[in-house]
């Protein structure tokens, strides 16, 4: 049987996984050596160092992070349904979830600055016009919810608390409604 030979997609595919299925912390170049079946020699031709390899997969946690959400996205409802699947993303992508965001990410020192990394601003244009309110009070709408949302997520992603979709939805619902209606 010919060898396989080592790509720099396959390292990265394997990276992930072992980030997705056993925490970022197991992204080691023997876990993944090992998991390929081949020495640590290919692993670094393609990846200078663990902090380049690590870059790597934040990157491709982050694609499926957006791949994730947006494939949940409800036009009649974006904001709720992107808060929504805020929350099962902390639910069934637990360790992805804590990887992206239960640590410091630099240069976020505001909600401008949590607005502005996961912010989405067609969805906040397209409810201004839906709700008729200028697109700052939508964003401070956006804002709340974000944080909400995070709470909510971080204690389902923690163990702190095994809440269901439909309570969690519904409780997203009302926080929801309550931002707006204090934005009118």
């Amino acid at each position: 049987m010919p060898k396989q030979r080592i790509t720099k997609e396959i390292i990265l595919n394997v990276a992930f996984k072992l980030a997705r299925e056993k925490g970022y912390e197991q992204v080691v170049v023997k876990n993944i050596a090992d998991e390929i079946g081949c020495s640590v020699q290919p692993i670094y031709s393609y990846f200078s160092n663990m902090e380049a390899l690590k870059e790597a997969v934040v990157g491709a946690a982050m694609k499926f992070y957006n791949e994730f959400i947006y494939s949940r996205v409800e036009k009649d409802c974006a904001l709720e349904s992107m808060a929504r699947a805020n929350v099962a993303f902390a639910k069934y992508e637990t360790k992805l979830f804590k990887l992206l965001f239960l640590q410091k990410i630099n240069g976020l020192n505001s909600f401008e600055d949590i607005y502005e990394w996961m912010g989405d601003k067609q969805a906040t244009r397209q409810l201004a016009e839906k709700l008729l309110l200028p697109e700052e009070k939508i964003k401070e709408v956006y804002i709340m919810l974000i944080v909400f949302t995070h709470g909510v997520a971080t204690m389902i992603a923690t163990g702190g608390a095994n809440i269901s979709d439909g309570e969690s939805a519904a409780i997203l619902k009302k926080a929801y409604n309550a931002f707006v209606k204090a934005q009118k």
